[in-house]
């Protein structure tokens, strides 16, 4: 009697406790960010990713940018590949979309149901329909199973979006877009080309995502009052430095106009704590580092430099670090 009543009893515990568990998450959904890759620019490091990102919230898991390996780090964050299915890619810059390519490709490959829809700036429909392009010759050839695998076109969908619009992606998820400064000539605005920040709420939390920007209006005022700001960072000197040492071929001219992108379409500490001061965001986190080599040698300016203008909590991102907003 003694056994069955304990079995009894641990039975309607382990109920007792499931029901708490999806009580709290109804309540509280989860809005988790993990980096999935935190290097800065096109050069492949030894010990950071290319930048990618995963969004935890709720039931839903989203990617937001993908550069290449992210497959491998999803894996590594132990994230079930099937369950994404939508994913932000914040502009066209290869280091931020390298490996959409093999999200769309294996999640086809492997038959996962469901559409995947990519949103991103205008011209993210010519790079998925030309990924889907991509993979005509292996439809053709098959999976060595028999009958040929179903056209890969149904399997995923891009939509485009500008500055100012917002998506609803269901149970309370609402995702806003800034067009930011990435892409701007001398201070005016690239039309044609945008490059775009986001920021994901749900209920009255959270997460803000710069992307690649320089200095922007915009994106303060889609930050204000957020929970997280994610943003990219940069240590000039230190790079600057580092080109001139690798790249002795560079010019005096092509060194200034590098000098000149990487000031104000990128964001140094400075002006990151002017940012999340101005917006009065609860917490940073740095991660797409422009900064060459390790990361602790940067680590006092990139503090020193955000803390002239913003006193909160600021977090240096590693690969496959996480970050919680909690409910209130």
């Amino acid at each position: 009697m003694f056994v069955l009543r304990t079995i009894a009893w641990s039975a309607t515990f382990a109920l007792f406790l499931t029901s708490g568990t999806t009580l709290a998450a109804s309540i509280c959904p989860a809005l988790r960010w993990t980096t999935l890759g935190t290097a800065g620019g096109p050069a492949p490091t030894t010990d950071r990713a290319e930048p990618s990102n995963l969004l935890v919230a709720g039931d839903q898991a989203i990617l937001v940018d993908a550069g290449d390996g992210t497959v491998n780090q999803l894996a590594r964050s132990g994230q079930d590949m099937r369950l994404i299915q939508t994913i932000f890619i914040s502009h066209l810059h290869l280091d931020h979309s390298g490996g959409l390519g093999a999200v769309i490709g294996l999640r086809w490959m492997n038959q996962f149901s469901g559409q995947l829809t990519v949103y991103g700036p205008p011209g993210i429909k010519e790079v998925v329909d030309g990924i889907v392009a991509s993979m005509g010759p292996p439809a053709r050839i098959g999976f060595g199973l028999g009958a040929l695998p179903p056209a890969p076109t149904h399997s995923v969908r891009a939509v485009e979006l500008r500055g100012g619009q917002s998506v609803d992606l269901g149970k309370g998820l609402i995702v806003r877009a800034a067009a930011n400064t990435h892409f701007d000539h001398d201070g005016a605005a690239d039309q044609a080309n945008i490059s775009l920040s986001y920021r994901f709420g749900i209920g009255n939390r959270s997460i803000t995502y710069t992307g690649d920007t320089g200095p922007s209006e915009a994106v303060s005022t889609l930050a204000a009052g957020t929970d997280m700001l994610v943003s990219e960072v940069i240590d000039l000197d230190r790079l600057l430095n580092d080109i001139r040492q690798r790249r002795v071929d560079t010019s005096a001219e092509m060194l200034a106009s590098m000098q000149k992108h990487l000031s104000t379409h990128h964001l140094l500490p400075s002006d990151i704590g002017l940012m999340a001061g101005t917006a009065k965001v609860k917490r940073v986190v740095l991660t797409h580092y422009a900064v060459p080599g390790s990361l602790k040698d940067s680590e006092p300016m990139l503090r020193g430099g955000i803390a002239k203008a913003y006193g909160g909590p600021v977090d240096l991102a590693l690969d496959l670090s996480s970050f919680d907003v909690g409910c209130q």
